[in-house]
């Protein structure tokens, strides 16, 4: 296969995807699956069809070319009023049905200024060992799995992609009411809830506030998906994530998995709360919906950061399988996790010394080059791009998750607003004032898809080098080097002092 064809087939495929493993939150890692099984538990909406090269549901020959889906008016409504949403029938592109976008405003940046997720890492010192760690992390994207447990990866992708839909962070307002919820994944499995709950027997139920309206886990629409979904007390600033969550049962009275929209909270594999004024840490060796233990919404893309010109915080990242050397995996070290993390994959992992660990910090460099070592004009990336980088620069990003892929976390599309006009958008996609956006989409899901593509973060590789000559049936990704790193690792967080 060619590279260029490689690309084509794997840009943007390597989302976080559990194939034979619990999921991405707590009590295990999922991987990327085999670019033909994408559309797997992927559910389109009418008019569409799940595409088999990016795992995403876009439409039908004939919707796409605007035969009786009201487009038209759709559009020339929001040119007389210089604002267009997605709704109804033009969100069809959206994965597992129509958006619920958030009627309330997040205080961004979350956390304490003195926390992890708001220190700046620009002047942070290189660690000596930063070559060698990020060596290891390329031939792993490369398709290296000597070390990898359980799964072997087809892994062949060194280049940044940001979740938005499946396998993101859908967030909803709490309201005054309470509920009871019961901690079971979505195999059945009962779990003991977490030290923040009164509750101590086995699968609770714990007792959490009530959601306003209907609420939908994160896709995919199968019981493999992390299923994540966050409810955001606005009154008193304090976040509740869960992992796995159920919002409806079948007949049976199991879960039928993500993706699925309810007007209550039933089941969860797991369940934590935050100040989003604090921290944004948990007490040593305790999970919380994500496996090494920050809040859903640390680190994240949100709206609110674009409409204020600026990502002011470090970045959520998740590789394949951040680092678990301890002889009891499910006892990791505490030299295998640093904070912002309080622990760290027990289920898949990276066993090599040398792998990046849970909570270090890694930083993109003041200068950056393409795949074949060639400086990039960053002056021809869009806008959101240019925003996206600055804060990889200033804020630097944690490894915090397990995934198939070198993959940063935005608000998922069905829920996040981002209330700017249309010709703001364009601006911040690098299009002309007075473009019309595209059909079918939120704005939210316009600008980060810019983001994705092959001409923007497509173009950033972890470091140069011939990656495609690694492709299943090439060289062996466990002899690969590269050219030139654009990223290195720095030295640790400050944790506050109290």
């Amino acid at each position: 296969m060619s590279q260029a064809s490689t690309r084509s087939v794997l840009l943007g495929v390597f989302i976080c995807v559990s194939v034979a493993l619990a999921g991405c939150g707590p009590g295990g890692g999922g991987a990327a699956g085999d670019v033909e099984d994408l559309c797997d538990g992927i559910e389109c909406g009418p008019n569409e069809q799940c595409d088999d090269d990016t795992g995403q549901c876009t439409p039908t020959d004939d919707q796409a070319e605007g035969e009786d889906d009201g487009a038209g008016e759709g559009e020339d409504e929001g040119e007389d009023e210089g604002e267009s949403e997605c709704t109804g029938e033009d969100c069809d592109q959206l994965t597992g049905g129509e958006p619920i976008l958030r009627d309330f405003e997040l205080p961004v940046p979350l956390f304490a200024a003195d926390s992890a997720w708001n220190q700046r890492a620009d002047e942070a010192e290189v660690l000596p060992e930063s070559n060698g760690q990020i060596l290891v992390l390329y031939r792993v994207l490369l398709g290296d799995s000597r070390t990898i447990y359980p799964e072997e990866y087809g892994l062949n992708f060194p280049f940044m992609s940001i979740n938005y839909d499946a396998w993101s962070y859908p967030v909803f307002r709490a309201g005054a009411g309470q509920q009871e919820v019961l901690i079971r994944d979505y195999e059945g499995a009962l779990s003991w809830p977490g030290p923040k709950f009164d509750d101590a027997d086995l699968g609770g139920p714990i007792t959490i506030p009530a959601p306003v309206g209907t609420v939908r886990a994160a896709g995919p629409a199968d019981v493999f998906s992390d299923g994540h979904l966050v409810l955001y007390d606005v009154e008193n600033g304090v976040e509740y994530d869960f992992w796995q969550a159920t919002t409806t049962l079948d007949e049976a009275g199991n879960s039928p998995g993500g993706a699925q929209p309810g007007t209550s909270i039933l089941e969860a594999g797991a369940a934590d709360f935050f100040d989003v004024t604090g921290p944004g840490v948990n007490p040593e060796g305790v999970s919380s919906a994500r496996a090494s233990g920050p809040p859903l919404l640390s680190g994240i893309l949100l709206p609110e950061d674009v409409e204020r010109g600026a990502f002011e915080h470090a970045l959520a990242l998740a590789i394949p399988g951040p680092r678990n050397v301890s002889d009891d995996p499910s006892e990791p070290l505490e030299t295998d996790y640093f904070y912002p993390t309080s622990t760290t994959e027990t289920d898949y992992y990276n066993t090599d010394p040398l792998a990046l660990a849970s909570g270090q910090r890694i930083r993109l460099k003041s200068s950056i080059v393409d795949e074949e070592g060639n400086p990039i004009d960053e002056s021809e990336l869009a806008p959101i791009t240019r925003m996206f980088i600055a804060a990889l620069r200033n804020y630097g990003a944690y490894p915090i998750d397990a995934a198939g892929g070198f993959v940063f976390y935005a608000e998922d599309i069905h829920t996040a607003n981002l209330r700017l006009s249309d010709d703001e958008i364009n601006e911040l996609i690098g299009e002309a004032a007075g473009s019309p956006l595209p059909a079918g989409k939120t704005k939210w899901q316009i600008v980060i898809e810019k983001l994705n593509e092959e001409s923007e973060l497509g173009v950033i590789p972890l470091a140069s080098g011939p990656w495609w000559e690694y492709a299943p049936g090439g060289l062996d990704p466990a002899t690969a080097t590269y050219g030139v790193a654009n990223f290195e690792v720095i030295e640790n967080a400050l944790e506050p002092e109290e």
